[in-house]
């Protein structure tokens, strides 16, 4: 919408020549906790110890992969495992040779039992 776009650059205009917003370098983040945005330049950074979390995705219909003597599974790493939930597809490099033939194939979300392409 022509005029949708026009009144959002007016008004972006004339906020960033009252100083009431800058363009920044760093992303702006929707806090779900605040309800607002959050800049990267508001944050206060803290190191902290964190931990890797290993799973492994079944691999869907594997039995030929199985009489083949390869693996079954797809080995996932994360730092947030509660994301896993909501994983609609799982990517591998397509020139990683030790996953490149599960391509096109469906893995086994952990926890859920969907199936998910990879």
């Amino acid at each position: 919408d022509e005029k949708l776009c026009d009144a959002v650059v007016a008004t972006f205009t004339t906020l960033h020549k009252r100083d009431l917003i800058y363009r920044g370098e760093y992303m702006v983040n929707w806090s779900p906790n605040l309800q607002t945005a959050v800049s990267d330049l508001e944050v206060e950074f803290a190191e902290e110890e964190g931990f890797l979390y290993h799973f492994q995705y079944g691999i869907a219909d594997s039995q030929d992969l199985e009489a083949e003597g390869k693996a079954t599974y797809l080995p996932v790493a994360t730092t947030r495992p509660e994301t896993i939930l909501g994983d609609t597809a799982v990517c591998v490099h397509p020139e990683d040779e030790r996953y490149k033939h599960l391509i096109g194939r469906r893995c086994v979300v952990p926890m859920t039992g969907r199936t998910i392409p990879i």
